[in-house]
Formats: C-alpha cells, sequence, structure tokens
C-alpha cells in the first residue's frame, strides 16, 4: 500500500497536483482545494490530569491545612485545664488573622471589587458569612468534648447536604444520585454510633470502645501534653447536636461557594466569612458571660498555637473556595472525607493513641460514603 502524501495547504491560490495546470475554473479548484486538514489525534491537545483534577487537588490540599487547624484547636481546648478557652475565643483569633491576611492581600493584589464584592451577589456572599459562622462555630464546640477524629466525622455529612442542595438550585442543576441518598444514610448511621445515645446504647461501654482505653506506645508530644479532659454522655449528646448545627451551616457555605462560581473573586467570599465570624465572636465574648470573656494566651505554646490556627485556617479557606468554584460540589467536597485520615495520623502522632472497635464504625461509614460522592 502506498504511503499517504503529507497534507498541504492550498490556500493561497496554489492548484492541486491532482488539477490539470491547464484548468482556470474556479469551481473546479474549489472542489479540489480541502477545507481543513484531515483530522488525527496527534493534533489534539495533550491530556493534562493535573489540569483536569486541579478543583479535586485544592479541596484535598484544603483538608491538610482544616486538620492542621484543627488539631491545633483540640489542643488548645482540652490540654489546658488550669485555662480553658472557649469556642468563640477561638473563632475570634483565628478570623481576626484572616481578616488582617485577607484585607493585606486584597489591597497588594488589587482584587477588584473590593472588599465587598460585585453588587450581583454580595448576598450570597453574605449568607456564605453567615452560613461558614455556624459551620466553624458547630466544630469548635464539639471539639471541647468528642475526639478530634469523632468531630471530624460528623463533619462528612455536610458535602451531602451541599451537593443535594445544589441539586435544587436550577442555574446549578446537579446530580443526586441513589448513591448520595445511600451515603446519606451511612453517614447518619456513623453519626449515630459517635453520639451513642443512652436509649440506643444501653450497655456500658466496654474498655475497647474508647480511645483512652487502647493506647499505644506513647510518643514524646504525648508525654509533653497534659491529658484531654474527659466528657459525661450528656456533654457529648450536646456536642454533637451543635455539630450538627455545624453541619448545615458548613453545607449552606458550601452551596453558595458553588452558587456564586467565578463571579467573585475567592478571597472576597473569604473575607466576608472571616468579618462576620470575628464581629459576632467578639460580640459574644463581650456580651455573654457564661462565655467567660476574652482570654489572653499564657506562653508560647499557646500563642503559636493561637497564630496556627490562624494561617492554617487562612490557608485552608482560600484553597477551599477556589476548589469549589472549579470543580463540581460531589466531586469536590467528597474529598472533605479525606480529612478523617489526617485526623487519625494526628491522634496516633500527638496523642499516642489509636482507636478501639466502636470508634472505628462511625470512620467507616464516613469513609464509605466519601467513596461514594467521590466517585
Amino acid at each position: 500500500m502506498a504511503s499517504q502524501k503529507p497534507y498541504r495547504d492550498y490556500s493561497d491560490g496554489e492548484l492541486s497536483p491532482t488539477s490539470s495546470t491547464s484548468t482556470s475554473s474556479s469551481n473546479s479548484l474549489e472542489m479540489l482545494t480541502p477545507l481543513s486538514p484531515p483530522y488525527s489525534p496527534f493534533d489534539q491537545e495533550p491530556y493534562d490530569p493535573h489540569e483536569s483534577n486541579r478543583g479535586i487537588l485544592l479541596v484535598l490540599l484544603s483538608q491538610f491545612f482544616g486538620s492542621v487547624m484543627n488539631l491545633a484547636t483540640r489542643i488548645l481546648e482540652t490540654s489546658f485545664p488550669e485555662q480553658r478557652f472557649h469556642a468563640l475565643q477561638i473563632l475570634f483569633a483565628r478570623q481576626s488573622i484572616t481578616c488582617v491576611l485577607v484585607w493585606v492581600w486584597l489591597w497588594w493584589r488589587s482584587v477588584p471589587d473590593a472588599p465587598w464584592g460585585p453588587r450581583g451577589v454580595r448576598w450570597l456572599l453574605v449568607a456564605r458569612g453567615v452560613g461558614g459562622f455556624w459551620g466553624v462555630f458547630g466544630l469548635y464546640y464539639s471539639l471541647s468534648y468528642l475526639d478530634l477524629s469523632d468531630a471530624t466525622v460528623i463533619t462528612f455529612l455536610s458535602p451531602i447536604v451541599a451537593t443535594f442542595a445544589c441539586s435544587l438550585i436550577p442555574s446549578l442543576h446537579e446530580p443526586f444520585t441513589r448513591a448520595h441518598l445511600l451515603a446519606s444514610l451511612v453517614s447518619l448511621l456513623g453519626v449515630v454510633l459517635i453520639a451513642r445515645p443512652t436509649s440506643l446504647f444501653t450497655f456500658s461501654r466496654s474498655s475497647d470502645d474508647s480511645y483512652e482505653s487502647v493506647p499505644s506506645t506513647p510518643t514524646a508530644r504525648s508525654l509533653a501534653l497534659p491529658p484531654s479532659l474527659t466528657a459525661t454522655p450528656h456533654q457529648r449528646l450536646i456536642a454533637v447536636l451543635v455539630a450538627l448545627l455545624g453541619v448545615l451551616g458548613a453545607a449552606s457555605a458550601f452551596t453558595t461557594i458553588r452558587w456564586i462560581g467565578k463571579r467573585a473573586h475567592p478571597l472576597l467570599s473569604v473575607n466576608y466569612f472571616s468579618s462576620w465570624c470575628a464581629l459576632v465572636s467578639l460580640v459574644a465574648l463581650l456580651a455573654v458571660p457564661s462565655v467567660g470573656g476574652i482570654v489572653w494566651p499564657s506562653g508560647v505554646v499557646q500563642w503559636a498555637l493561637l497564630g496556627g490556627i490562624g494561617v492554617s485556617g487562612f490557608v485552608m479557606q482560600f484553597l477551599l473556595t477556589k476548589g469549589l468554584q472549579v470543580e463540581t460540589a460531589g466531586r469536590a467536597t467528597g474529598m472533605v472525607y479525606a480529612q478523617m485520615v489526617f485526623a487519625v495520623g494526628w491522634e496516633r502522632l500527638v496523642w499516642g493513641s489509636v482507636p478501639g472497635v466502636l470508634s472505628v464504625r462511625p470512620w467507616c461509614c464516613g469513609l464509605a460514603a466519601g467513596s461514594t460522592l467521590g466517585s
């Protein structure tokens, strides 16, 4: 078989080799001149897996910084019994640092429509800030009475609620399948296993059901930290209920970020969130006596923990917002479940503990739901 001659462009008026030089009819020339080069798969742009999965990778990286923030919060709330920090105190410190970083960045990069954003999406930005406040408050409060990994598992409900909400918005019209519904039921089962209400769990907790009773080899860091405070069943149940309120807040934040899309810079969304959280937490610290007012850190360790919470929270919010803008809610928020891996690692590294039998079950429920959303 004769090899095919390479394609030649005749658009400049040169006659085709298959035509006669004596023929000058324009109609014949148009029939013999190719309109476009033949299709070749090598002419297509190469597939870039990093670009196609950019949103997912950004959300995954944000979850690492989120796990660092949760770790520092857990240590600050439970490892200093002589000076306990309320969730609103830590929230105010974190969001104040985030506010400063956001405003400096907006001014330095001259972000358009800063600081309040385009007029058409300002109401969505406000909704994002309000929902984000309740989301992070629910998480911080639950960390006072729940293990880091248990509090993280409850947040696994947020992506499912956000996916369902995005399916109801006509402009997004994202799918919510039966698999998503099954994932939501599995996650709810995991939350029940964490809460362990006495009406369902009437048996006494055995020694292998808790974190503290399954110690591993102590680490240098776990020996340096004071033991975490224990919570009563009532405190544990209240913490779970507040965490569920945080799930609704976080889900509304995810949904509004998807709804805003690329109509506003990611840092404008972070600005509304951090400003609202800092304002509300400050008012609560000053107006609610039971909160205890503003408590100043004592020592380098506490200052470092607060600073780490602020910086890691800023990076997490920026990466999460950017990732949700370029990826669907189901795929992107499904990566939130990766924080379970980080939480287990921090539990082992910092407190030198491994999960008991009953503690593993809600994690399995959460990871199963996450794999469903991420697929």
